[in-house]
């Protein structure tokens, strides 16, 4: 089997928080917490969970912009942190809120054209026809170059995001919540515009959201987070047509009609997700679990192989193959 484009090993971040205006104590939010991943060139890894179960926190970290407390990260199996500037320019972000990550400042032109004048070794004319390139591909007319953010709609913004991502011809897109922020009409159009982008351009993707129909449409494989750990990963169709840990089938039976569909029981989370600041010593789900032992509060479980290329984190499951 070749190498993995992506592999974390490990990965921890905390945040540290004071407990109070008027406390000296600390305690740290476990943003991420010993995640291990890997991501195949040319594919689309889905990362879903609810708000605030560290998706982002953990995008960030992968790419650098926030510094990893412990583990891995190895693209291509070099270690990010010893990486040039053209090696790092080959991964990009596109980010969730569209209008606050572009410079309201600034023209599009200027926008897309920074990463090639930051790399210093393009002429004005190439510049200029990179952007005009990327304007095309996004599906965007060449004359909104000379135009500055807020002369567009949520939908177009992203697109000149999504330009902006592409500059440089990067191989490996973390999407962060892409098209949240998007009508539902409009989430459609940027989504397969990903997917074409991807065909054509042969990238590869992480795409992050909280939203399972769109995860289930843009992935080939799919990990399922639960405060600061990823609980279940398998390829969409397993995941979707059977979900091994007791989190994952709640995700999904919340789908209208999903619980039926499934041949699953409608399962309803009870509780609220406990503190990332003092998360349970034993499984991360077990004061939410219907089905919680006093091993799950305990012990915290382990990914195990539940199926091919399907892997779960539950006490509660046998091993269903070899």
């Amino acid at each position: 089997m070749s190498e993995p484009l992506l592999e974390v090993k490990d990965l921890k971040k905390y945040f540290p928080v004071k407990h109070g205006m008027f406390s000296s104590g600390k305690g740290f939010v476990h943003a991420v917490d010993g995640i291990s991943l890997t991501v195949e060139k040319g594919e689309t890894f889905g990362l879903v969970g609810e708000s605030g179960c560290g998706k982002s926190s953990l995008s960030r970290v992968i790419l650098g912009l926030v510094k990893r407390d412990s583990g891995e990260i190895l693209y291509k199996g070099q270690d990010i942190r010893t990486m040039d500037r053209a090696q790092r320019s080959k991964l990009r972000m596109v980010f969730q809120n569209p209008f606050a990550s572009l410079n309201p400042k600034e023209k599009v032109f200027d926008i897309i054209a920074e990463p090639y004048r930051i790399a210093g070794q393009y002429s004005s004319q190439q510049i200029e026809q990179e952007v005009l390139r990327l304007l095309d591909l996004v599906g965007l007319s060449r004359g909104y170059a000379g135009r500055y953010p807020h002369e567009f709609s949520g939908g177009q913004r992203q697109r000149i995001g999504i330009a902006r991502a592409l500059a440089m011809d990067p191989e490996f897109i973390i999407c962060d919540e892409p098209v949240s922020a998007l009508d539902v009409s409009i989430q459609a159009q940027i989504l397969n515009l990903l997917r074409d982008i991807q065909k054509s351009m042969g990238l590869t993707y992480v795409f992050i959201s909280h939203n399972l129909g769109v995860i289930k449409y843009i992935s080939d494989r799919i990990a399922v987070m639960y405060l600061g750990k990823i609980i279940e990963v398998a390829n969409a169709p397993d995941l979707y047509s059977c979900p091994k840990h007791p989190y994952t089938q709640a995700l999904l039976s919340s789908i209208p009609g999903a619980a039926e569909y499934l041949n699953i029981d409608r399962v309803l989370i009870k509780g609220d997700i406990p503190s990332p600041v003092n998360p349970p010593a034993g499984c991360r789900f077990c004061t939410r679990c219907l089905y919680a032992t006093e091993q799950c509060k305990q012990v915290e479980p382990k990914l195990q192989k539940v199926g091919e290329g399907h892997y779960a984190a539950c006490h509660l499951i046998g091993k269903e193959a070899d």
